[in-house]
């Protein structure tokens, strides 16, 4: 019996774990893979034309 009740707290705990690691990352703000940029109403970020991660929208306004 204690053996069903060590292994129900432990995924009780791996759930509110992994529930907190994924609110955490749904908060992270995402940054420009060239010039590091954080995401902002004025600097939208798009993908990457070579396919390396989100960049500035604007190759003019990145500040690489």
């Amino acid at each position: 019996m204690s053996n069903e009740v060590d292994a129900k707290t432990a995924r009780e705990r791996a759930k509110a774990i992994a529930e907190q690691r994924r609110a955490e990352r749904r908060n992270r703000k995402r940054r420009c893979v060239v010039c590091g940029v954080e995401e902002s109403d004025k600097t939208p970020l798009t993908a990457h034309p070579e396919g390396i991660g989100p960049a500035c929208k604007d190759e003019v306004t990145c500040q690489a």
